[in-house]
């Protein structure tokens, strides 16, 4: 268990963003079902206008409030690293008389309760009202009540490690952002430009693809589809938020802070990270180009402008160390 200096340090610097996320957390499900009670009343009281009978479905496939408790993860691993950093408070945290172990398991383990205790109570306070109102059916809403637990963790958890390679707040989010994607980056465009080049199908893209593949990209639970599939799948978040969590306590107590206000910690990951982004950006406005023109002229130009757009962007990114931090 951390040291309780450590949790209480963290706790009065992101006072403001723990207190909204368990309010959030807490009342988001229940005010979700209460939603929809609203509407089902609205229909019996004003039943003339609407199409259909009046039924009290407690439906979690539609949209409700907890489809963007994923947000509040990423929300409080930004407060807790990146604004960090940019406040000038890293430092401080740094020169307690603690490791930078314990410094990165005091955050993760804070951040962590806030997450998953307030929307455990959230959903028992949820199941207490469906039995008080008794709703016709309620569609996945213990799978996707204790799912989104295990997504919110997967969303932190994935934001701290990307705060713990980067310098500051925008570069954290960009990595995060980036790594949701990353399979389509390194599989399917490739694959796609693969087609263009050859002028044929490329028969592993148009193929049967297993149903647990889609869950292997970080940007699937943003929507709340996966919830129709087996409740086995969530393993899958859960083994990523694993590794998200060592790839963030390595980073983070073997990188120093040195470079504070640029882009990557490690400066070794500059130039593989620029090539990266360069090769994506010619894959990428090659395909757009190709799209748009329905010609091979078209997919050399997008390719021209999509090397050119990577450089700049990666360059800017990469290379310009944030004035903030000067």
């Amino acid at each position: 268990m951390p040291d309780s200096g450590l949790l209480y340090k963290e706790w009065k610097q992101n006072k403001v963003a723990l207190v909204i996320t368990i309010l959030v957390f807490i009342l988001g499900n229940p005010l979700s079902i209460l939603n929809m009670y609203l509407i089902y009343q609205g229909c019996v009281t004003g039943k003339e206008n609407w199409v259909g009978p009046c039924v009290f479905s407690v439906d979690y496939l539609n949209s409700t409030f907890i489809s963007v408790f994923w947000i509040w993860g990423v929300v409080l691993a930004v407060s807790q690293l990146g604004i960090e950093r940019s406040k000038g408070l890293f430092d401080f945290t740094l020169s307690l008389p603690y490791t930078r172990g314990q410094i990165f398991i005091a955050k993760f383990v804070l951040g962590g309760m806030m997450i998953v205790v307030p929307q455990f109570i959230g959903y028992v306070l949820s199941v207490l009202l469906l039995l008080l109102l008794k709703p016709d059916q309620a569609v996945y809403f213990h799978n996707y009540s204790l799912g989104m637990i295990i997504v919110s963790m997967l969303a932190y958890s994935l934001v701290m490690a990307g705060g713990a390679l980067t310098g500051n707040t925008f570069a954290q989010l960009l990595v995060s952002a980036t790594v949701t994607i990353l399979p389509f980056l390194l599989m399917t465009l490739p694959a796609i430009n693969l087609e263009i080049l050859l002028g044929g199908t490329v028969e592993f893209i148009h193929g049967p693809v297993p149903e647990w593949v889609q869950y292997l990209f970080p940007v699937t639970y943003v929507v709340p589809n996966w919830v129709e599939d087996s409740p086995y799948y969530l393993v899958i978040p859960a083994i990523m938020t694993i590794i998200f969590y060592i790839i963030g306590y390595i980073s983070f107590v073997k990188l120093s802070n040195e470079r504070n206000g640029y882009f990557f910690l490690w400066k070794p990951l500059d130039r593989p990270v620029q090539v990266i982004v360069i090769i994506i950006g010619i894959m990428g406005f090659g395909y757009f180009g190709f799209a748009a023109t329905e010609s091979f002229a078209g997919y050399i130009f997008g390719m021209a402008a999509g090397a050119v757009i990577g450089f700049l962007i990666s360059y800017f990114a990469i290379y310009k160390k944030n004035k903030k931090h000067l």
